[in-house]
């Protein structure tokens, strides 16, 4: 029987340019840009996108994190690398060419492992980028069929834009492989959204290529010019969203804006069921709480969504939230229930990783002020870890720090191996060597005007641009042994068995699918887990599991399978989930 470790620990892995992050899809590397996104399983790699001068190429120092010498760019030119394939095994970077700005972008994936990533930011002729914020971008799942620098792999743009311009809106894949468009601004580079520049529509990008429909109004975005400085109305950038499971495989999505929650059909354009609004407080950007789906656990996959801290209405100056809650949104009479809160302090900008064991990693972000440019302080760099099954007062379990500041802009994303990634930290958001606040502070201009919070990043403190990577191994990752998992199929049916087999034995065998998703901004887009139906199969170490009753319980798509023995996980497998 493994035995799990007492704590958890941290690996430098190289440089990398600021980021969001996702893993990609089977056999192919992990991807990072302005937001982040998840690895696939052969080649896991990251993608990296830049949108200023670049110093965090070969040269950068690892240990002190000062920036290389030598600028990033591409071969032969003066503009800085955009975007980059970084391949975990051997730490090396593929420059990779989007031909529109990704900053502050969303994304999603298709069926077949598409990586869909859209919106963005204004056109930047230096850095070789045109318009992003109607821009719709793909990525192949792979695998490439060159190697190393021979691998021709990159941002595809085709003639389909988004129907609104978008600046920080939300993507969910839903249950028919369509991608969802929720929200969002049309002017970018502002930390607090306003009536006039609102996009409170909802779209479809079609994963067929078909038109999709028009845009549609979502209530709960929509505010007026009296309520700009209202958060729990107008905190409503990143928008909150988890497809919840339902028998109809309807587009029912849990959906936060600012303080309001309501269930909505996506496909059918109708309120499902409004929710109570989240205790206190707004828990969107710049509010920038941490939201996760709790795992999902047959037989009734009843869906639990968790919110943790995130920052307070307060103006001019925002606190960060310590406070904890829970919601069954299928529950006849749902209610936000308080459960531990973070026991570090409050703390904002946090991103929430779902571990295969079933435990939710608390990791990156501040534990004063709020989300946006130079708004935040005291950085968090001890992670946490919560169990939701363990009792109260005991969910959280502190982990071993960092020494890297990992504030605005820095992202987190599982790993095949169990592992997590972590990267970016940029308060500055353009390339900055110094990392000390602007002149102005504490005061910033907001859509042609000042804004009414105050920056909080303390006068003498100083976050740079970080170019450095870290790996964080979860506890279960220094067990003596660890399951091997075998025999699983590449490919899974919903309500169909398969057969897999585990190389340990142990007393409680769990068998559980994630999707790791699109990370930025500590916002976690389609990330989710499941925790499958599983007897024991035929042999010594055989077990049969039962894949999901349908696309709702799990939208149809590439994930990663994992066998974990007695609360160790394997390292995960690559299969795809369809009909």
């Amino acid at each position: 029987m493994p035995q799990l470790p007492a704590s958890g620990q941290w690996g430098h892995l190289g440089a990398l340019l600021r980021c969001s992050s996702s893993p990609l899809s089977p056999k192919q590397p992990f991807s990072l840009t302005s937001e982040s996104r998840k690895p696939s399983s052969s080649n896991p790699t990251d993608e990296a996108h830049s949108y200023h001068p670049n110093f965090g190429g070969p040269g950068t120092n690892l240990t002190t994190g000062a920036h290389s010498p030598d600028a990033y760019n591409y071969d032969g030119t003066n503009t800085a690398v955009f975007a980059t394939e970084y391949d975990l095994n051997t730490n090396a970077l593929r420059k990779l060419h989007p031909k529109s700005n990704t900053f502050c972008s969303a994304g999603a994936f298709f069926p077949d492992g598409t990586m869909v990533n859209f919106a963005g930011a204004e056109p930047d002729a230096a850095a070789g980028v045109g318009d992003g914020f109607d821009a719709i971008r793909t990525y192949a799942p792979g695998p490439c069929t060159g190697d190393g620098a021979a691998c021709a792999m990159d941002f595809a743009t085709g003639a389909a834009k988004l129907q609104a311009r978008r600046w920080y809106p939300t993507a969910e894949t839903l249950p028919n492989g369509d991608v969802l468009v929720v929200g969002g601004s049309n002017v970018g580079l502002l930390v607090l959204n306003e009536a006039s520049i609102n996009v409170p529509t909802y779209e479809i990008i079609k994963a067929d290529g078909s038109a999709p429909p028009k845009p549609v109004t979502l209530p709960i975005l929509e505010f007026t010019e009296e309520q700009n400085n209202q958060p729990n109305m107008s905190y409503n950038l990143y928008p909150v969203l988890h497809q919840l499971p339902n028998p109809r495989a309807a587009s029912e999505v849990f959906t936060l804006a600012g303080n309001r929650a309501v269930i909505w059909d996506y496909h059918l354009d109708a309120l499902v069921k409004t929710l109570p609004d989240v205790p206190l407080e707004p828990r969107c950007f710049p509010s920038s709480a941490t939201t996760v789906l709790l795992p999902l656990e047959a037989p009734a996959y009843e869906p639990t969504v968790l919110v943790c801290g995130g920052s307070s209405a307060d103006i001019p100056d925002p606190q960060a939230l310590d406070d904890c809650y829970t919601i069954a949104p299928h529950a006849a009479d749902p209610v936000w229930t308080a459960t531990d809160a973070l026991p570090n302090g409050p703390q904002t900008m946090t991103d929430g990783i779902l571990l295969p064991d079933g435990t939710v990693l608390f990791i990156n972000g501040a534990h004063r002020g709020s989300a946006g440019g130079f708004m935040a302080d005291d950085p968090v760099l001890a992670p946490l870890i919560y169990d939701p099954r363990a009792a109260a007062g005991a969910k959280f379990t502190s982990m071993p720090p960092t020494t890297i500041p990992r504030l605005y802009h820095s992202v987190a994303s599982l790993l095949p191996s169990g592992e997590v990634l972590v990267a970016g930290s940029n308060p500055m958001v353009f390339y900055t060597a110094d990392g000390g606040v602007p002149g102005g502070w504490p005061k910033f201009g907001n859509n042609g005007h000042q804004g009414f919070l105050n920056q909080q990043q303390r006068k003498e403190n100083k976050y740079p641009t970080e170019y450095r990577v870290e790996i964080f191994s979860p506890p279960y990752m220094d067990a003596e042994t660890r399951p091997v998992l075998s025999g699983a199929p590449e490919a899974v049916v919903y309500g169909k068995r398969f057969g897999l087999t585990s190389s340990v034995l142990g007393e409680k065998v769990e068998v559980v699918l994630v999707s790791p998703g699109f990370h930025t901004h500590a916002v976690a887009m389609g990330q989710r887990m499941v925790r499958l139906d599983v007897v024991e199969g035929e042999g010594v170490g055989a077990w049969s599991a039962m894949a999901p009753p349908g696309p709702s319980t799990a939208q149809p798509g590439v994930y990663l399978l994992f066998v974990v023995v007695d609360g160790i996980p394997s390292e995960g497998k690559w299969v795809k989930l369809s009909y």
